[in-house]
């Protein structure tokens, strides 16, 4: 989204080769109809509505003007609400932050610090299931692979934080992380 896509912009890294920021979200483009011209302009205009508002909540996020309690407690509602609009936010806002991941090594520390605290959040309170779920744990080992002092390690750490207490569920994950050496003897309490 066009939020986070300004976290990585702007900033000197030495990487000019910055891919487009995502034009839209899987949920709401797969039922997106095309049987009229006027049809599907009015979904196209739903859509970039429903990539607005997603937009306009991490804005908040990032700036510090919505907790990330209440992003959870939003996001619940989101998620279980009558409104297909609302459903539609969600999963556009689960989307967006997915499809971020490969960037989040590009973001300032603080930014990262929030999404990774996010990313944990969601996982924690079950925003997330199945093939998602998954991902989210994939990534999260993904980062804490990285070296101790990189900023993708210190995401993972960060997300890790705020799950930590749903490791048991899955003792197979706890073992992957177990095998991570630098992880281990930096963090026994593990």
């Amino acid at each position: 989204g066009a939020a986070m896509l300004s976290l990585r912009n702007g900033r000197d890294d030495g990487d000019n080769t910055e891919e487009p920021a995502m034009t839209g979200h899987g949920s709401a483009r797969k039922h997106q109809g095309s049987s009229t011209a006027a049809g599907a302009g009015a979904d196209s205009e739903t859509i970039d509505a429903i990539e607005a508002e997603a937009n306009s909540y991490f804005q908040k996020i990032y700036q510090q003007q919505l907790s990330l309690q209440d992003v959870v407690a939003m996001l619940q509602s989101f998620k279980a609400s009558d409104s297909k609009r609302e459903r539609e936010v969600y999963a556009c806002m689960i989307h967006n932050l997915f499809d971020e991941y490969r960037f989040f090594h590009k973001y300032p520390l603080n930014e990262l610090h929030i999404t990774g605290v996010l990313f944990g959040l969601l996982i924690q309170h079950k925003l997330v299931s199945s093939f998602t779920l998954g991902l989210a744990l994939r990534y999260v080992l993904e980062a804490l692979r990285k070296p101790e002092d990189s900023k993708m390690f210190r995401f993972g750490m960060w997300a890790l934080e705020e799950f930590k207490s749903r490791l048991h569920q899955w003792p197979q994950y706890c073992s992957l992380i177990g095998q991570i050496q630098h992880l281990r003897s930096a963090h026994p309490d593990l």
